[in-house]
């Protein structure tokens, strides 16, 4: 059996200028409740042209792909290491299983173990790396 790691990476843009009486959301549609159980998570490869190579990726709410707010689980394998890369927005991460390392290449690597947060800006050059319990 895979030794799996998982983190839960959760990217929002905000974007309104409306000021309104009710509570905001992050999108211009109106929120509805949704639940998404573990068995009904759909996945696929967090970057679809690196095929296997690549963590999977399992859709909670939203379209990771699109400039919108979205919300979606990863799952790296053990010794995973991307090579230097850069995303077009500020995201953020909680470790819920396993042990990641996410800063510079050069960086020494800090283990975040379950229960850490990370925040990667945008356009900041890092790696993302996962590591066995």
């Amino acid at each position: 059996m895979k030794n799996i790691l998982s983190i839960l990476a959760v990217a929002a843009v905000f974007a309104s200028n409306k000021i309104t009486a009710q509570t905001p959301t992050t999108d211009d549609i109106k929120s509805v409740n949704e639940v998404v159980t573990a068995d009904n998570v759909e996945w696929g490869w967090l970057n679809p042209l690196r095929g296997d190579k690549s963590p999977a990726a399992g859709k909670l709410w939203g379209n990771r792909t699109k400039n919108e707010p979205a919300g979606f689980l990863v799952k790296f394998k053990k010794g995973f290491s991307s090579p230097p890369h850069i995303h077009n927005i500020t995201y953020r991460g909680v470790v819920i299983k396993g042990l990641l390392h996410n800063d510079d290449e050069n960086a020494e690597k800090q283990w975040l173990p379950a229960g850490s947060y990370w925040q990667q800006p945008a356009g900041e050059a890092h790696i993302t790396a996962a590591d066995g319990e």
